[in-house]
């Protein structure tokens, strides 16, 4: 379970969202890093289509690199095209990334791109607006990497797309496909060496080879640099798939040795990775020593707090452990208690109405809620959400089976705490006599679903149910 919490971030297709992070992260840093620690140049020209603007003038098109396009947003470079359109800056950011390059005119946001800020790099940019699909034009060795980069990963998910679309795969189609990107991916590095887009190819095609090919996962390991920005992500794939090929102390060696090679940055990763290794193999006593001599050794990092929630499911949340009592009050003013709900299979859900996960996965939840029989099984849906507006908004000539909640505390609420509820939406699988099945969080109708169909074949009393069914 504390897999599923830490790797909910971290999907296998997903690697992009770290290296986005990576330069943001730097930006809001710490102190002791310069406030510019790289600077590139940019240069390019920006022109209209004589169909829309036939004047020859392309004077006063905006161009911005910021840190980020919401929130605490930092300029890193400016400049303004004159009429032929030129442009030059100097791009200064806190560290290496990618960052979103943003052109306005006329107050009108026309376009958002990426752009690969390295320290002494040059890009050329150019762009004829209305823009076709193809975008702006970024030229530089870094930015080629990270098209190559994208296009790949773009290539994959139209592949699994239309091989999902044709409803006639089969699970080695999908290793099929995924085995060719990793190695288009593989590939990337030899042609665009040291270069942001290469590291993270690199890294990504092995983690996602992990669970297909875990021999290939690990003859790739030593290849990839300690210093690969994505490491913690290619050591956590490797640490399962030296697990399943060698056992847990193999497994375990690998995690020490990284945290003797690695950059001291990445070691409270790894050090959680160890946590979770020895909880997934149930060394329950192993992982909360680990959990404290994370916490002891970065008592003001966002780790500390990890492993203080982590120690705290450890201790109180493991399956066949009994679930913290709770009393909440429904949307039709009625109480439901760990003593009312006692004798029944519960379905315990902590979402936000607003969270895209949960509205992709309502109507499943509604399907499954809405078979099962309300004699054996009760689906409670708590509401993070204070508003109760928002909330009711659900509901808006539909009708939902199953029992909802609203908590006028959000995330701040005792039942929340109590259940370590870190990520939305979290489910608990309980059992009648009140104790924890298993835990799902972010994306995890589905394994909740194949749980529940084993529970109802064990009920009626078969060997098989292709759809989950009502229990008589």
């Amino acid at each position: 379970m504390l897999q599923n919490e830490f790797m909910t971030r971290h999907r296998k297709s997903a690697i992009i969202s770290a290296a986005l992070v990576i330069a943001f992260m730097a930006v809001s840093g710490c102190n002791s890093s310069p406030k510019f620690a790289v600077e590139s140049y940019v240069e390019g020209t920006l022109k209209v289509r004589a169909e829309v603007d036939s004047s020859s003038n392309y004077a006063g098109f905006r161009i911005s690199v910021l840190s980020r396009t919401d929130g605490d947003v930092d300029t890193l470079g400016t400049a303004v095209t004159d009429r032929s359109g030129a442009f030059s800056m100097n791009v200064r950011a806190a560290a290496s990334g990618v960052y979103p390059m943003v052109v306005e005119r006329t107050g009108y946001r026309l376009s958002i791109d990426d752009l690969v800020v390295v320290d002494g790099d040059s890009a050329r940019v150019t762009g004829l607006y209305p823009l076709g699909p193809a975008g702006l034009r970024v030229v530089s060795s870094e930015n080629a990497a990270w098209s190559a980069y994208k296009n790949a990963k773009a290539s994959h998910n139209q592949q699994m797309l239309s091989l999902m679309r044709s409803r006639a795969y089969t699970p080695q189609d999908v290793g099929r496909i995924t085995a060719q990107t990793s190695s288009v991916l593989w590939s990337v590095p030899s042609a665009f060496p040291g270069t942001i887009g290469g590291e993270l190819s690199m890294a990504e095609s092995v983690v996602m080879m992990e669970g297909w090919s875990d021999s290939t996962v690990l003859a790739r390991l030593p290849l990839v640099s300690a210093t690969n920005a994505s490491i913690v992500e290619v050591v956590r794939a490797a640490r399962r798939s030296k697990a399943r090929i060698a056992g847990q102390d193999s497994a375990l060696a690998l995690l020490d040795y990284y945290l003797k090679v690695t950059l001291e940055a990445k070691h409270p990763e790894i050090m959680a990775e160890k946590v979770i290794a020895y909880s997934d193999s149930f060394q329950t006593q192993d992982a909360i020593r680990i959990a404290t001599e994370l916490k002891k050794k970065y008592p003001d990092s966002e780790w500390a707090t990890w492993a203080g929630r982590a120690t705290y499911e450890l201790e109180n949340l493991q399956p066949g452990m009994n679930a913290p009592a709770f009393s909440v009050v429904t949307r039709e003013n009625k109480n439901l208690s760990t003593a009312s709900l006692k004798g029944k299979f519960v379905i315990l859900e902590f979402y936000d109405p607003s969270e895209q996960i949960f509205q992709r996965e309502f109507v499943n939840r509604d399907l499954i809620a809405d078979e099962l029989d309300e004699r054996v099984f009760a689906t409670v849906s708590i509401s993070v959400e204070p508003d109760s507006v928002v909330n009711e908004a659900i509901f808006d000539g539909m009708s939902h089976p199953g029992h909802f909640v609203w908590l006028p505390t959000g995330m701040e609420s005792k039942i929340v705490r109590d259940f370590n509820v870190q990520i939305l939406p979290t489910r608990y699988l309980l059992d009648p006599s009140g104790q924890i099945v298993t835990k799902y969080t972010g994306p995890g109708i589905a394994k909740l679903e194949e749980d529940l169909a084993s529970i109802v074949t064990g009920l009626n009393g078969i060997t098989e149910v292709p759809v989950l069914k009502k229990v008589n």
